[in-house]
Protein backbone atom coordinates (compact mmCIF):
# COMPACT_ATOMS: atom_id res chain seq x y z
CA UNK A 1 0.00 0.00 0.00
CA UNK A 2 2.84 2.37 0.86
CA UNK A 3 4.48 1.73 -2.52
CA UNK A 4 1.19 2.45 -4.31
CA UNK A 5 0.83 5.78 -2.47
CA UNK A 6 4.45 6.68 -3.25
CA UNK A 7 4.03 5.74 -6.92
CA UNK A 8 0.83 7.79 -7.12
CA UNK A 9 2.51 10.79 -5.52
CA UNK A 10 5.46 10.56 -7.92
CA UNK A 11 3.16 10.19 -10.92
CA UNK A 12 1.07 13.20 -9.89
CA UNK A 13 4.19 15.28 -9.26
CA UNK A 14 5.65 14.39 -12.66
CA UNK A 15 2.33 15.06 -14.37
CA UNK A 16 2.05 18.49 -12.78
CA UNK A 17 5.64 19.32 -13.72
CA UNK A 18 5.05 18.18 -17.28
CA UNK A 19 1.92 20.35 -17.55
CA UNK A 20 3.84 23.34 -16.27
CA UNK A 21 6.68 22.79 -18.72
CA UNK A 22 4.39 22.44 -21.72
CA UNK A 23 2.61 25.70 -20.90
CA UNK A 24 5.85 27.58 -20.28
CA UNK A 25 7.41 26.24 -23.48
CA UNK A 26 4.42 27.03 -25.70
CA UNK A 27 5.72 29.20 -28.58
CA UNK A 28 4.31 32.72 -28.88
CA UNK A 29 2.30 33.12 -32.12
CA UNK A 30 3.16 36.84 -32.19
CA UNK A 31 6.42 35.96 -33.96
CA UNK A 32 4.50 34.26 -36.75
CA UNK A 33 2.04 37.15 -37.09
CA UNK A 34 5.05 39.46 -37.35
CA UNK A 35 6.58 37.25 -40.07
CA UNK A 36 3.34 37.27 -42.09
CA UNK A 37 3.06 41.08 -41.80
CA UNK A 38 6.69 41.39 -42.93
CA UNK A 39 5.89 39.08 -45.88
CA UNK A 40 2.99 41.35 -46.89
CA UNK A 41 5.14 44.48 -46.52
CA UNK A 42 8.05 43.01 -48.51
CA UNK A 43 5.62 42.05 -51.29
CA UNK A 44 4.06 45.54 -51.32
CA UNK A 45 7.44 47.27 -51.39
CA UNK A 46 9.56 44.96 -53.56
CA UNK A 47 6.80 43.16 -55.44
CA UNK A 48 7.90 39.79 -56.89
CA UNK A 49 11.37 39.93 -55.30
CA UNK A 50 9.88 40.61 -51.87
CA UNK A 51 7.35 37.80 -52.31
CA UNK A 52 10.01 35.30 -53.38
CA UNK A 53 12.28 36.19 -50.46
CA UNK A 54 9.88 34.53 -47.99
CA UNK A 55 9.45 31.23 -49.86
CA UNK A 56 11.19 27.96 -49.10
CA UNK A 57 12.75 26.26 -52.11
CA UNK A 58 10.26 23.38 -51.87
CA UNK A 59 7.15 25.53 -51.27
CA UNK A 60 3.85 24.02 -52.43
CA UNK A 61 0.43 25.41 -53.32
CA UNK A 62 -2.91 24.19 -54.58
CA UNK A 63 -5.29 26.03 -56.86
CA UNK A 64 -8.67 25.03 -58.30
CA UNK A 65 -8.58 22.96 -61.48
CA UNK A 66 -4.77 22.89 -61.49
CA UNK A 67 -2.14 20.35 -60.57
CA UNK A 68 -0.32 20.77 -57.26
CA UNK A 69 2.34 23.43 -57.78
CA UNK A 70 5.72 22.54 -56.25
CA UNK A 71 8.84 24.63 -55.86
CA UNK A 72 9.79 28.26 -55.48
CA UNK A 73 10.34 28.78 -59.21
CA UNK A 74 6.86 27.48 -60.07
CA UNK A 75 5.18 29.62 -57.40
CA UNK A 76 7.07 32.74 -58.45
CA UNK A 77 6.03 32.12 -62.07
CA UNK A 78 2.40 31.71 -60.92
CA UNK A 79 2.49 35.10 -59.13
CA UNK A 80 4.61 37.01 -61.67
CA UNK A 81 1.72 38.37 -63.79
CA UNK A 82 0.05 40.01 -60.79
CA UNK A 83 3.22 41.20 -59.05
CA UNK A 84 4.90 42.55 -62.19
CA UNK A 85 1.82 44.49 -63.31
CA UNK A 86 2.27 48.07 -62.03
CA UNK A 87 -1.51 48.65 -62.20
CA UNK A 88 -2.23 45.73 -59.83
CA UNK A 89 -1.38 45.05 -56.23
CA UNK A 90 -2.20 42.59 -53.48
CA UNK A 91 -2.31 43.19 -49.76
CA UNK A 92 -3.14 40.85 -46.94
CA UNK A 93 -3.57 40.82 -43.21
CA UNK A 94 -3.10 37.83 -40.94
CA UNK A 95 -5.96 37.32 -38.50
CA UNK A 96 -4.70 34.28 -36.59
CA UNK A 97 -1.46 32.39 -36.05
CA UNK A 98 -0.77 29.04 -34.44
CA UNK A 99 2.64 27.52 -33.78
CA UNK A 100 3.20 23.82 -33.08
CA UNK A 101 4.34 22.86 -29.61
CA UNK A 102 7.70 21.88 -31.10
CA UNK A 103 8.03 25.46 -32.36
CA UNK A 104 9.18 24.56 -35.88
CA UNK A 105 5.91 24.74 -37.83
CA UNK A 106 2.98 27.11 -37.75
CA UNK A 107 0.20 28.55 -39.83
CA UNK A 108 -1.45 31.88 -40.39
CA UNK A 109 -4.95 32.56 -41.62
CA UNK A 110 -6.05 35.91 -42.95
CA UNK A 111 -7.78 37.95 -45.60
CA UNK A 112 -6.44 39.47 -48.80
CA UNK A 113 -7.47 42.05 -51.36
CA UNK A 114 -6.31 42.55 -54.94
CA UNK A 115 -6.67 46.05 -56.37
CA UNK A 116 -6.21 47.38 -59.88
CA UNK A 117 -5.77 50.91 -61.19
CA UNK A 118 -8.67 51.49 -63.53
CA UNK A 119 -7.44 54.86 -64.77
CA UNK A 120 -9.97 56.50 -62.46
CA UNK A 121 -8.34 55.34 -59.24
CA UNK A 122 -7.70 52.04 -57.55
CA UNK A 123 -10.59 49.63 -57.36
CA UNK A 124 -10.98 46.28 -55.65
CA UNK A 125 -10.53 43.50 -58.19
CA UNK A 126 -10.93 40.59 -55.80
CA UNK A 127 -10.71 39.48 -52.21
CA UNK A 128 -10.56 36.28 -50.24
CA UNK A 129 -9.08 34.30 -47.39
CA UNK A 130 -5.77 32.47 -47.19
CA UNK A 131 -3.84 29.94 -45.16
CA UNK A 132 -0.05 29.91 -45.09
CA UNK A 133 2.02 27.20 -43.46
CA UNK A 134 5.40 28.35 -42.17
CA UNK A 135 8.58 26.47 -41.23
CA UNK A 136 11.11 27.91 -38.82
CA UNK A 137 14.58 28.10 -40.31
CA UNK A 138 17.86 27.30 -38.53
CA UNK A 139 18.55 31.05 -38.22
CA UNK A 140 15.21 31.56 -36.40
CA UNK A 141 13.39 33.20 -39.33
CA UNK A 142 10.13 31.85 -40.75
CA UNK A 143 9.68 30.83 -44.41
CA UNK A 144 6.56 29.82 -46.33
CA UNK A 145 6.33 26.10 -47.04
CA UNK A 146 2.69 26.07 -48.22
CA UNK A 147 0.38 28.86 -49.33
CA UNK A 148 -3.14 28.81 -50.71
CA UNK A 149 -6.31 30.84 -50.66
CA UNK A 150 -9.92 30.96 -51.68
CA UNK A 151 -11.50 33.85 -53.52
CA UNK A 152 -14.65 35.47 -52.16
CA UNK A 153 -17.69 35.19 -54.38
CA UNK A 154 -18.08 38.49 -56.24
CA UNK A 155 -21.34 40.40 -55.81
CA UNK A 156 -24.06 39.49 -58.31
CA UNK A 157 -23.45 41.10 -61.70
CA UNK A 158 -19.70 41.53 -61.14
CA UNK A 159 -17.16 39.37 -62.92
CA UNK A 160 -14.16 38.12 -60.89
Amino acid sequence: MRILKLATAVALTLASLNCGWSRAARPDPAALLKADRAFAQATAERRLEGFASFLEEDVTTIRPNSPVLKGKIALVERWSALLQDPASSISWKPLRAVISSSGDLGFTVGSYEVTKDSGQGRQAAGSGKYVTIWRKQPDGSWRVTFDSGVQDTPPAGKAP
